[in-house]
């Protein structure tokens, strides 16, 4: 079948529900056109058994199913396009794997799932970059005991979060502006940023030093290291040295989701030795 962009599915999805019709069942033909799938009990005009009907329907669906799902992970990535797929499956009542038809509701919701996500990993890491911004044209609150390591108010953490704002910082504590930064890296750090981290923390060896070039990593993780440095170059006013930072930081520079405590507390370790070997890096 015949590749369809995700503008088409949109564009299908918009029109079913300006006529109001967002259960409207909608199929891909070979020559890579939407239309409406209607319910039939004939094939060329012809009458066929159940069974013939059911496997052809069947698999049309499948295939439709497949079409949206790779529209997705071409436009937003694989990793968000599968996530952005399956929420629509969910939210539908449908069963991500098991053929259903393809609605006008499923092409929006996950559409709208993927848009979102996206564009709020965009707000995160821009809002992050505006701390940094905000520590290197205020320097003396890099002076501040713990700067990265004590908490700031949590209602102050959340609302930072929640309004998104990567300008005009003053007057907020740098421990709750420090908390945020750590939030946005921590929840925003995608699957496959974090095995290309995890592959870079695994592979390091303090005796070769092989450390990976800063802009071999993703920006947020760049963004902390730039952070970090900041820091280190007042420790002895904030009394945060590298190995502190490195606590502080490393744990949340890869996700380690799905493995068993006593692993997860090892490589973690194994993260916090990474991280501080990067900030501890001449320039």
């Amino acid at each position: 079948m015949t590749n369809i962009s995700l503008a088409h599915f949109q564009s299908a999805a918009e029109s079913a529900a300006i006529s109001g019709n967002l259960n409207q069942k909608l199929t891909v033909t070979d020559s890579g056109d939407l239309q409406t799938r209607e319910a039939s009990s004939s094939l060329a005009g012809k009458l066929v058994s159940w069974h013939k009907l059911s496997s052809s329907e069947g698999t049309a669906k499948a295939q439709d199913q497949g079409a949206f799902r790779t529209a997705l992970q071409d436009k937003f990535g694989k990793e968000l396009g599968d996530q952005a797929y399956k929420h629509a499956c969910s939210a539908c009542g449908y069963t991500d794997g098991k053929a259903h038809s393809l609605t006008a509701k499923q092409i929006s919701t996950g559409i709208d799932f993927a848009v979102r996500q996206d564009l709020q990993k965009q707000l995160a890491e821009a809002q992050n970059k505006g701390i940094v911004e905000h520590f290197e044209e205020n320097p003396e609150l890099l002076l501040s005991e713990g700067v990265t390591r004590k908490s700031g108010k949590k209602t102050e953490i959340e609302g930072l979060i929640a309004n998104r704002k990567a300008e005009g910082f003053d007057g907020i504590c740098e421990h709750t502006l420090a908390g945020v930064f750590k939030q946005n890296l921590r929840d925003n750090l995608t699957d496959t940023e974090s095995e290309k981290v995890l592959d870079f923390v695994k592979a390091y060896d303090p005796k070769l030093s092989n450390l990976p070039a800063l802009n071999e990593l993703p920006d947020s993780i760049q963004g902390a290291v730039k952070l970090s440095k900041m820091v280190l170059g007042h420790q002895e006013e904030n009394r945060m040295n590298a190995n502190n930072i490195g606590i502080v930081f490393g744990p949340n520079i890869a996700k380690d989701d799905g493995i068993d405590p006593m692993a997860a507390l090892t490589l973690n370790q194994v993260k916090t030795q990474f991280f501080t070997a990067l900030i501890n890096r001449a320039d």
